[in-house]
């Protein structure tokens, strides 16, 4: 039993020695792993540095690309608007005599009631609807007299203050298409008399 129990030691011993033996063999034929995942780890900074600038580059790309492109639809929607009002103009202006027109036989007319007055009334309404879609409105042709719209082809002598500078009579219509002044208001304006005091 005791040899028994000596044999098993030594073989005991004999595995560890062999056990250490491989260790140190293991140990010498690693390379140094410190060193190479130092040397990764700079890489993968490096490379994640660029990738970041990379990014940050087509950020600042794309934020561009999307303001040109808003400033481009912008311009292109503002162009379209002015390309559809020029050529609305062309055929208002060759349509206005018409509505003019329409407007005298409404003014001849002196029986209101009959069914030409209505029917002139009627065929009017319609054909200055059509020249609204169009952009065209009619110019206030009341209130203070305004040179940028108005066209005064008369003045006439006015006893009060109140109207004084103010449009007396619209004697024509005036119409604006979009922005543009297509025909000024011609008006009667008052202007007070000089020397003229009010009587209180």
């Amino acid at each position: 039993m005791v040899e028994e129990n000596g044999k098993k030691d030594d073989r005991i011993m004999n595995e560890d020695n062999v056990n250490s033996e491989d260790d140190s063999a293991l140990k010498t034929d690693m390379p140094d792993v410190t060193m190479d995942i130092d040397g990764d780890i700079e890489d993968l900074r490096s490379k994640l540095d660029t990738a970041l600038e990379e990014a940050a580059r087509f950020r600042n790309e794309a934020a561009r690309a999307k303001a040109d492109f808003y400033n481009y639809r912008t311009r292109i929607e503002r162009d379209r608007a002015r390309d559809r009002v020029l050529a609305a103009e062309g055929a208002v202006l060759d349509l206005l005599p018409v509505l003019d027109n329409l407007e005298r036989a409404l003014d001849a007319e002196s029986d209101k009631e009959s069914s030409m007055y209505k029917g002139i009334v009627m065929v009017k309404k319609q054909f200055f609807t059509v020249l609204e879609n169009l952009g065209l409105k009619l110019v206030d042709a009341s209130g203070a007299f305004d040179p940028s719209v108005h066209e005064a082809v008369m003045v006439v002598d006015v006893e009060s203050d109140d109207g004084d500078g103010m449009v007396i009579e619209a004697l024509h219509r005036g119409y604006t298409l979009g922005e543009k002044l297509l025909r000024a208001a011609k008006v009667k304006v008052g202007r007070k008399k000089a020397g003229m005091d009010d009587k209180s």
